[in-house]
């Protein structure tokens, strides 16, 4: 097992150089308000309107900020961020944000409804490959813009009338539409910055680099250095800057949990984006002061790429799912909490029924992969489980390969990539098999299921199915809720009956934190709002 490699030492120099014996690298941090966090990797991407992953969002959130914010004491809720305050007519289909007079771009120029009107413009943009973009769908003609049934964007349901007043028109009651806004999606890109470094539609363009970045959040970026740290620093433009309490954040990437765990018990983080497995029961007895877990609402699930054989049958893809033991491999693989799930809608959502853990049927797995042509696994082909580097893949990954062996007598590899080749891999589908999971950012089914569309950018499986596009069609058309939860479920039964992916687990989040970081917050979505962040020296 390695301990923490060079690079990470060496950006972390400057803080060790001020340190006393007796003073670790956070103790010094803390005195000087820079909050030292682990980031599982480096990121791929920087652009609120491109990332996909929470090595990115997690840096993101301190750079930009959206019309609102998510409320750090209960996710579900949120509170201003730009806009000071809003309003909406009575079925909630059209919404009026009035933005802050003093909201400025990092280089000091205003922040204006213009900016967003221009944002959202730019993640319609098909060219762009945004795989965020479907969630400005729930406004009034921006599915038909993106999809080039109309070319004139004032046509779609979003207008600035005046500097500080941004208009939303919905092509529905969304009712969960203000957490919705959280996303990075929706925070503002400056226009000045973006066409300085491309075109409005050019997803190669470099304007989220250090040194080009304008945002409008609390911090600046001011470093990036690839393999050891990203460095952002208090934004003396940001309207809220005199209660933004740190002076910056460090945010470091780690090879693997276990060196980010050696990394937070040397004084060296303050906060981990995860544990290594092999201690936690350790660090329940030894450190329960810093040990955190959380529910999160998200799913662990493998995706099949069924765009040739032998995951383009449906009987091979339900063999695999009912040869699978999931409370078996919850149990022998994960050992934070998580809970097997046979949905991908996970526990948590009001007035949904989750899909229940399906028994595990192994005559019948065997029955349907001999009609697929392979019995005993006989003449299957050889079949790779595509996963990132974090160990709780590998562990997953190695017993669902041992079940499939006992069970079904197929061969199945692993595949281990970096995090930007993994994401690289199952964006262009250049996998069979893949591990995946989604963690939603507000309490909607719709959250899971929208991304398994035909053509949503999130279909990394190339799945599609007419019936499930309709129910969710009609899903999203309806105000009564009872009606809307009730055409969702049954469009995750026949997704289910397709299974184009196997549900594994609920997510939980499972860190370490120090006590003297304060303000921190409880979130479904992992999501962090840096400014209600402090570091006590004790």
């Amino acid at each position: 097992m390695k301990r923490i490699l060079g690079p990470v030492l060496a950006g972390l120099a400057v803080l060790l150089a001020g340190c006393s014996v007796q003073d670790s690298v956070a103790d010094k941090a803390a005195r000087d308000g820079v909050l030292l966090l682990g980031n599982g990797s480096d990121p791929q991407t920087l652009d609120p309107h491109l990332l996909i992953g929470t090595p990115e969002s997690a840096i993101v959130e301190a750079l930009s900020e959206g019309l609102v914010v998510e409320d750090p004491d209960d996710s579900t809720k949120v509170r201003p961020g730009v806009a000071e305050r809003w309003s909406h007519n009575a079925d909630q289909t059209q919404w009026s944000f009035r933005l802050r007079k003093n909201a400025k771009w990092s280089d000091g120029r205003p922040l204006t409804s213009a900016d967003f009107l221009f944002s959202f413009e730019r993640l319609l943009q098909p060219e762009l490959q945004s795989q965020s973009a479907d969630l400005l769908f729930v406004v009034k003609n921006a599915q038909a813009y993106y999809e080039g049934e109309i070319s004139d964007f004032g046509q779609v349901g979003i207008s600035a009338p005046d500097a500080q007043t941004l208009e939303i028109t919905l092509a529905a009651p969304t009712p969960y539409l203000l957490p919705m806004l959280t996303n990075t999606a929706f925070m503002p890109v400056n226009r000045n910055a973006l066409l300085a470094n491309g075109t409005i539609g050019d997803p190669n363009n470099r304007w989220a680099t250090a040194g080009n970045y304008v945002g409008n959040g609390p911090f600046l970026l001011s470093e990036w250095r690839v393999g050891d740290h990203i460095l952002v620093e208090r934004n003396p433009q940001y309207w809220d800057a005199a209660n933004v309490s740190l002076n910056a954040i460090r945010f470091v990437p780690m090879a693997s949990e276990a060196e980010e765990t050696e990394a937070f018990l040397a004084g060296k983080l303050h906060v981990t984006q995860s544990v290594a497995a092999d201690r936690l029961v350790a660090l329940r007895k030894d450190r329960p002061d810093a040990l955190v877990q959380n529910d999160l609402l998200g799913a662990y699930y493998y995706m099949f790429n069924i765009a040739g054989p032998p995951f383009d049958d449906v009987r091979v893809r339900r063999a695999l799912a009912l040869a699978l033991d999931r409370d078996d491999l919850v149990r022998k693989t994960t050992f934070a909490g998580q809970t097997a799930i046979g949905g991908v809608v996970p526990p948590g959502i009001p007035g949904y029924a989750t899909v229940a853990v399906p028994a595990v049927e192994i005559a019948e797995a065997r029955r349907l992969l001999a009609e697929a042509g392979y019995p005993d696994g006989t003449g299957f082909p050889r079949t790779d489980i595509l996963i990132n580097l974090p160990q709780t893949h590998t562990r997953v990954a190695e017993a669902v390969q041992r079940q499939w062996k006992e069970a079904l007598g197929i061969d199945v590899g692993i595949r281990k990539e970096s995090w930007q080749a993994y994401l690289d891999s199952t964006r262009r589908r250049k996998f069979t098999i893949a591990r995946s999971g989604w963690i939603a950012g507000y309490p909607d089914p719709g959250a899971f299921l929208d991304v398994l569309q035909t053509g949503n950018l999130n279909n990394d499986m190339g799945w599609s199915d007419a019936e499930f596009d309709t129910l969710m069609t009609r899903a999203r058309s309806t105000s009564n809720r009872a009606q809307r939860m009730a055409l969702m479920e049954q469009a995750e039964a026949r997704m289910l009956d397709q299974q184009p992916l196997i549900p594994l687990f609920n997510y939980t989040s499972v860190y370490l934190r120090d006590p003297r970081v304060r303000g921190w917050g409880k979130s479904l979505g992992g999501n962090r709002v840096y400014k209600f962040v402090s570091l006590s020296e004790r």
